[in-house]
């Protein structure tokens, strides 16, 4: 009876030791556990970028087709200027109060354009083709996501504390034990080993980041705190589908097959044509001799 209660009680410490080991990387999210809606958007690297950054709330989905509201803009204007948390299923009626009690937006009612967008995150610098134009929340994602390495955007992503970070194939991705009892993922580009952040954001790639050695990193982000440097967002090239991979390997063995059958019909025509050249000497020849 006591054997069975000790084991039982390894068990549970055994189990609870697994789950917490699991929550080191539970707030790693990509684009596929970020937002259920956005699977298809074309903007989804970029909402996920946005939200990593902590300017767009992570609410339980994003409605990427809807049209940018001025209590959208609201919102993620308070969470640019740090005026409340935004983590998941934020309070954001406070959070568009409160920008609106700050003055720096001036309504939440309405649609929102591209030229309130340009004021309140580019400080108005950028030149805009449509600015009375309203974006889907998507567009507008995309709108600021493509311009934070921009000279109008340096203001911006310093403001959030981000760094643009290296590009390249990731050559080692290692999973190490933290003082705390926990572990992080370490990963290694062009001869730098950094930190993931915990609550890092993933782009075109699974959140087990064991798997994206190899990958190449097109777009990244990086956060320095002190003496530490830390990824704060990835994302890759996308991965050759393996359709594609095979498709590509039955095209080399069917063009490797079909080597020896054109050398076999080549060695034919010119077998035949040294045929017919030789005939027509020889009845050249024999006409010749009969005339």
């Amino acid at each position: 009876m006591v054997r069975c209660i000790r084991l039982s009680v390894v068990n549970v410490i055994a189990t609870m030791v697994m789950l917490m080991a699991g929550q080191v990387y539970a707030h790693i999210k990509n684009d596929v556990s970020q937002f259920p809606d956005i699977e298809f958007s074309d903007a989804r690297f970029d909402i996920v970028i946005l939200v990593g950054a902590g300017i767009i709330p992570e609410t339980p989905v994003f409605e990427p087709d809807a049209p940018l509201t001025q209590s959208d803009l609201a919102v993620w204007t308070a969470l640019n200027n740090n005026l409340g948390e935004g983590g998941e299923t934020p309070k954001t009626d406070e959070l568009a109060k409160v920008a609106l009690e700050k003055g720096l937006v001036k309504s939440l009612d309405g649609q929102a354009t591209y030229a309130d967008i340009n004021e309140l995150f580019f400080q108005g610098q950028l030149v805009l083709e449509q600015p009375a134009a309203t974006p889907t929340k998507a567009e507008a994602a995309s709108f600021i996501a493509t311009r934070l390495t921009s000279p109008e955007g340096a203001a911006l992503l310093e403001k959030r504390g981000l760094l643009s970070g290296p590009v390249g194939e990731i050559s080692q991705v290692e999973s190490r034990a933290n003082a705390d009892g926990g572990s992080s993922y370490f990963i290694t580009l062009g001869g730098s080993t950094m930190p993931m952040y915990s609550h890092g954001r993933v782009a075109n790639g699974p959140t087990d980041l064991v798997q994206w050695q190899g990958r190449k990193i097109i777009r990244s982000f990086i956060r320095k705190q002190g003496d530490l440097t830390l990824w704060m967002y990835l994302e890759a090239e996308p991965a050759k589908p393996a359709a594609a991979e095979a498709d590509a390997a039955a095209a080399q063995a069917a063009d490797a097959a079909a080597e020896p059958a054109a050398q076999i019909d080549h060695n034919l025509l010119y077998g035949l044509t040294a045929g017919v050249l030789v005939l027509g000497v020889l009845l050249f020849f024999k006409r010749k001799r009969v005339g």
